[in-house]
């Protein structure tokens, strides 16, 4: 064997391909990458699953293992997957990040979903370790979905990869349990989290909230609210609570982290409007925001600088969907206004809540006037 022939042939053993015809393991990274710039989440994944579809072609045949490393040398590294496949995994990933994407539909989220369970796979076939924040990005896909069995699934796989979960994770996980309306499990991943003192954020509360709500338990709801209200610094109450329920016992000191903030102040109104309390739903958003649909301008900006809390589009949506919901249309028109005097502006979705298949059933001329009033003022189509 003359040295051109052994070049080629060990050439071969590491990269499986001989020569360079076709894309090199660097050209799809590269094209991946670009893809992932380019926000092009199709040609990312196409690019990914050709890098590990070429990584398990370019296996060294075994009678061979003990002549040749199956490393490949430098030189040969721009034509290999395998020194780019943990890489790999790292940063597809950005491509499932739904806070990015703006109007996805069911398709789409369903694509979304798939991807991320093949990832799953991939990654668990490699032994590739997630980051934290990595769990937190299927997580929320599969929240998005509500797929709760799927949720478990990258739960136990970021557990048994030794992932140490921070309060971000077990947030992420309890908001897809949620969402999938595994209530059970929420609770036991709450208790986990207390008996593993990580220290609970706003978001868990607001999570526990929410919680309470969809099982009925309107008391430890308004509890746990009273509680986020007497640790808010901006009520002049320092105190921390010692208010509890048999979910929830004081293992941590929870003083400054607890405070009323929009997402707990939003996830009670939910809570309220659910179990259909609207004359206590409107008063409570009354009571903190100091807003009221007769404000001028210049009341409205003083009284948000006064309470320190600033509704957000949630915080409208959630009044707009519950007074649609139980057929308050002016009310709920109203808040409308109010919500573009507040400086948050109308969008597609604000429409969606109050034109539903329910409400058009019962009245379509109302729900008619109501879609042209809002593209009129607000430019809602």
């Amino acid at each position: 064997m003359n040295r051109l022939t052994l070049k080629l042939a060990v050439r071969t053993l590491h990269t499986g391909t001989v020569g360079t015809k076709g894309p090199t393991g660097r050209d799809l990274f590269n094209r991946m990458n670009s893809c992932i710039r380019d926000n092009d989440p199709s040609g990312a994944w196409l690019n990914y699953q050709q890098l590990l579809h070429m990584r398990t072609t370019e296996q060294p045949h075994s009678l061979n293992r003990s002549l040749f490393a199956q490393t490949p040398r430098p030189r040969d590294l721009p034509l290999s997957a395998r020194p780019y496949i943990h890489d790999a995994h790292s940063r597809i990933l950005r491509v499932l990040h739904i806070n990015s994407i703006h109007g996805y539909s069911r398709p789409h989220l369903d694509q979304l979903a798939q991807w991320a369970a093949q990832y799953v796979r991939e990654a668990a076939a490699d032994s590739h370790v997630l980051a934290a924040s990595d769990v937190n990005t299927l997580l929320h896909v599969f929240a998005v979905q509500r797929n709760g069995t799927a949720a478990d699934h990258v739960w136990q796989y970021a557990t048994l990869t030794g992932v140490v979960a921070d309060v971000t994770n077990y947030n992420a996980y309890i908001n897809a349990c949620l969402r999938a309306g595994n209530y059970g499990r929420a609770f036991e991943v709450v208790r986990e989290m207390r008996e593993r003192g990580v220290q609970p954020s706003t978001w868990t509360q607001a999570y526990l909230i929410r919680l309470y709500g969809e099982t009925g338990d309107l008391e430890s709801a308004r509890r746990e609210f009273a509680r986020a209200c007497r640790n808010s610094p901006w009520t002049g109450v320092a105190e921390t609570s010692s208010i509890g329920t048999k979910y929830w016992q004081e293992k941590t000191d929870d003083h400054g982290v607890y405070g009323l903030g929009i997402g707990t102040f939003n996830e009670m109104l939910g809570v309220l409007g659910r179990n259909g309390l609207m004359s206590e739903m409107r008063d409570l958003f009354m009571r903190f925001t100091g807003l009221s649909v007769e404000a001028t301008d210049g009341e409205l900006q003083a009284r948000v600088r006064h309470t320190g809390l600033r509704p957000n589009a949630h915080t409208f949506h959630e009044l707009i969907h519950w007074h649609a919901t139980y057929w308050d249309m002016d009310t709920a028109v109203n808040i409308v206004r109010l919500m573009s005097k507040c400086g948050v502006r109308p969008v597609p979705k604000t429409l969606k809540l109050i034109v539903t298949p329910q409400t058009a059933e019962r009245d379509v001329e109302t729900c008619a006037q109501i879609a042209i009033l809002l593209r009129e003022e607000y430019g809602v189509q």
